[in-house]
């Protein structure tokens, strides 16, 4: 199946990316984010986990196709999956 992903924020920085293509073969979010370490190394597991918990880490928004999804969320072919940081401002 088909995924596309998008890095916004701090996620495009470390994968030097706006948005890529991906080819899953497991449909969950938890094995898109497994394939992305795995395809991003050190720097993008660092930025999306908390050592701690090996959860994601506070802050970091996933959408799937627009809406907040958890990690055991099913994928489909064509869905669209959106990582973002948090935004500082000031």
């Amino acid at each position: 199946m088909r995924i596309r992903v998008r890095f916004l924020g701090a996620f495009a920085d470390v994968t030097n990316s706006k948005e890529e293509m991906f080819e899953l073969k497991t449909p969950s979010v938890n094995s898109l984010l497994d394939h992305l370490v795995e395809r991003k190394g050190e720097r993008f597991h660092a930025l999306a986990f908390d050592p701690a918990t090996r959860r994601l880490r506070g802050g970091t928004t996933l959408l799937v196709n627009g809406q907040r999804r958890g990690l055991q969320h099913e994928l489909c072919d064509g869905d669209e999956v959106t990582l973002l940081t948090p935004i500082a401002g000031g």
